[in-house]
């Protein structure tokens, strides 16, 4: 196994992978300003349910397309996503960027 990977995997769990935690706050106020469950907004991303709870939690590792393909379903800035906790999720027209 290669230890350089693994420490850096538990340096950034002891870190509290503040990237991950950032998108999953967006995530989840998003999801609360649309006013729907956590079922329908998953439905509404074109998700399965299964992979929208996955990212809910700290296994999650969701890559940068996947991010990029919910902001685009969503309706939001996939920076929106990635930004400091606390901030909004400004949403785009759906015109081209």
């Amino acid at each position: 196994m290669n230890t350089n990977v693994s420490g850096r995997k538990a340096a950034h769990a002891a870190r509290g992978n503040t990237l991950l935690v950032a998108f999953q706050d967006a995530l989840e106020r998003l999801r609360r300003e649309m006013g729907l469950t956590r079922c329908a907004f998953a439905e509404r991303l074109g998700i399965p349910r299964s992979s929208y709870f996955h990212l809910m939690t700290e296994a999650a590792n969701p890559s940068l397309d996947y991010i990029e393909l919910i902001a685009e379903r969503a309706g939001v800035e996939p920076i929106a996503f990635l930004g400091k906790a606390g901030q909004g999720t400004r949403r785009f027209s759906g015109g081209a960027r």
